[in-house]
């Protein structure tokens, strides 16, 4: 049998956005479209029997109509053909009880082929290759975490050795390392200990909530269990991260591939000048042509020491730029020179402040002709 689990997604994950001309639409409300189009594309190429997504659709518990459009369309191409597990995460979990969360209307339309777990539960799903079970931990209000051991034994006590069985959870497990979505998460600081999700009538656990791919099962462990990651970049902390999803066989043995996505790449360009750069301008343009900015969203950070005169052309700088897919800022980082006391001795009070200046760009070295010209701006400003 053969799965393919994913989970946050954060539909609506709009920083670094540019409107597209021909949608009208955010450039990045399209880059996790077209990434969730991947993961279509990749579910229909690999016949998988069963799609798990393990939460998380959308960055917040009020996913406007468009967002909600575009990912209930890829949903119904799936559930045509293949079955679709949905399991609810913390960003689609409203914060009061009564409320609807953000995958019940799946639920409330009854659409074939989908299913929708809010509450721990144990799910019979029929597929192309035989009945799965599928043991679900969605997020819960803090509460609900005190029975949560309780919860997992009696579903794995209902599980039938006859057929295979996963768990499908969007939880915080002990030992999981965070990524940059421990800032953004709308979190209740539960953690989940390792060993209630280590049951061995269990073939593997798919896992969402962390955005860092990483497997938490020992190599030959059974189950595994894997965090698939999220498929698609959320900023520059995960700017090193690969992005994908998992495909998994279970057979005699549970062996998985994690499949890279086609995410937007962030990029980083970092530049130290030189303090006697002749043209400083050139360098920084030299090192940019270093790297491959096509179609990534790029930050540049320029270091520059205070003994630097020449003047950085910014715009000559972001038209080395024009390839990447947005410029998500260039930060210029002038350093800070120790002050030089000047001893003036008691002259000091009768000097004029056109004389102090004279005396301070003397004390700086700047040549007589931009000492001239300083002091011409001075007086205007003084007068």
């Amino acid at each position: 049998m053969k799965l393919l689990h994913f989970s946050d997604l954060h539909i609506g994950m709009e920083n670094y956005a540019k409107l597209d001309p021909e949608t009208g639409l955010s450039s990045r409300l399209l880059d996790f479209f077209k990434t969730f189009d991947f993961i279509v594309d990749t579910a229909f190429k690999e016949n998988v029997d069963a799609i798990i997504f393990a939460g998380d659709a959308y960055k917040t518990r009020d996913p406007n109509p468009t967002q909600q459009r575009g990912f209930g369309e890829r949903i119904a191409k799936l559930a045509k053909k293949i079955p679709v597990i949905l399991v609810v995460g913390n960003h689609d979990t409203p914060n009061a009880a009564g409320k609807a969360n953000t995958l019940d209307i799946y639920s409330a339309l009854d659409i074939d082929n989908v299913w929708v777990s809010r509450n721990p539960e144990i799910l019979q799903i029929p597929t192309k290759s035989g009945n799965l079970q599928v043991v679900t931990l969605p997020w819960l209000h803090k509460s609900d975490y005190k029975t949560v051991g309780e919860k997992l034994k009696l579903l794995y006590d209902k599980i039938n050795p006859d057929s295979p069985a996963v768990l499908a959870s969007h939880a915080e497990i002990v030992g999981a390392q965070f990524g940059s979505e421990k800032g953004m998460a709308i979190t209740n600081d539960v953690t989940i200990p390792l060993p209630l999700i280590q049951d061995k009538r269990l073939s593997y656990a798919a896992l969402g909530h962390i955005h860092k791919h990483q497997v938490l099962s020992k190599p030959g462990d059974s189950p595994l269990i894997i965090y698939s990651g999220s498929p698609e970049r959320i900023d520059f902390g995960e700017e090193k991260e690969e992005k994908g999803i998992c495909l998994v066989e279970i057979g005699s043995s549970t062996t998985f591939c994690f499949l890279p996505t086609n995410a937007r790449k962030f990029l980083t360009i970092t530049i130290s000048l030189a303090a006697k750069d002749a043209d400083p301008t050139q360098t920084i343009i030299n090192e940019i042509k270093k790297h491959d900015v096509a179609d990534k969203i790029v930050k540049l950070n320029i270091n520059i020491p205070a003994e630097c005169e020449q003047e950085i052309k910014m715009d000559l700088v972001k038209k080395a730029l024009k390839e990447a897919n947005f410029i998500a800022g260039i930060s210029r980082n002038v350093e800070r020179k120790e002050r030089e006391k000047i001893d003036m001795g008691s002259e000091v009070e009768s000097l004029t402040p056109v004389q102090a200046l004279k005396k301070y760009f003397e004390s700086k070295k700047y040549s007589l002709e931009k000492q001239k010209k300083l002091a011409e701006f001075a007086a205007i400003l003084i007068k």
